[in-house]
Formats: C-alpha cells, structure tokens, sequence
C-alpha cells in the first residue's frame, strides 16, 4: 500500500515501518508469511487536514493528469462513472481520493507507472501536494517512505513503484 499522509506522521513512518518489517522478518517462513500485521493508526489523520477536494483537482489538472473513469476492483468488478473511486492517472495507475463531504479522507497510490511521461506526471502531483499540504509518501510493502519536496528525490521512490 502506497499512502500519502500529512507530514506530522513522520515519527510515526518511522517507527511503523520499522516495526512492520521486523515483523515481517520474524514470521517468514522461506515461502511466505505466517502471519499478517495491520498498519497502526496515524496521529493525524488526513481528513483532520480540512483538505477540500476541489483544491486537488486543480493540482491533478495543472499537472496534466486525467480523471479515471473506471477502475477494476478485486472482488467487486469494473466500477464505471459514478460509481468508481475518484482518481487521476491512466488505465495503469492511479493517484485516488476517498471522499468524505468533499473532504479529503485518504490519498493512495495503485497500479504501475511504467512510462516515463507519467513518472513526472506523478512526481509534479506529489510535489505539489508537498508543497501545498505538508504531506509525505509512504511505501508499507518496501518499507520506504518520501518527503514531498524535492522533485528528485520524489522522482526515485515513484520509479520504485
């Protein structure tokens, strides 16, 4: 799962991560897992930000990246128009949006960015988000995360993607 979270989670990241890949170490058994462990609750939650939604959208716009108009969702299926998730990006990948009264409640990222235009597409969104929210990306599956300032640095953990 791929997050982006306001930047007073920081320590938070820090430890989580941490933990989670200890865990992760302790219940491998040469094939697989034994056991799973959930991502703990951040000290902030995103939609404590007071993020309207609009505000985004025009992020997502001015960087060129297109609103989805499906999604396939395991165990559910295609969702078409009203009834997919709100995301920017391509049939590949996705920047998505849960809602909450226009409010921003969560921000993720799925699927794969393959080609080189939509890496810096996604990088100039990060980095705006950054910029204008104080937010941070975090990678829970490789146990990274990324600062949303610099374009360089958000540019190598979206290839990691």
């Amino acid at each position: 799962m791929i997050e982006i979270i306001p930047e007073e989670n920081l320590n938070f990241i820090k430890q989580e991560t941490q933990r989670i890949q200890d865990f992760g170490k302790e219940h491998f058994d040469g094939t697989g897992f034994t056991e799973v462990t959930p991502i703990g609750e951040k000290s902030v939650k995103t939609i404590e930000k007071l993020i309207y939604f609009s505000d985004v959208e025009k992020i997502m716009i001015e960087v060129g990246l297109d609103r989805i108009q499906q999604v396939m969702m395991q165990w559910v299926g295609l969702l078409k128009g009203d009834k997919a998730p709100v995301g920017y990006g391509t049939n590949q990948y996705g920047l998505m949006y849960d809602l909450h009264s226009n409010l921003i409640k969560n921000i993720y990222i799925i699927g794969h960015i393959k080609d080189e235009d939509d890496r810096k597409k996604i990088t100039n969104a990060l980095l705006k988000i950054g910029e204008s929210f104080n937010f941070i990306a975090v990678n829970w599956w490789r146990h990274e995360y990324c600062t949303l300032e610099k374009s360089e640095t958000i540019y190598e953990f979206v290839k990691n993607i």
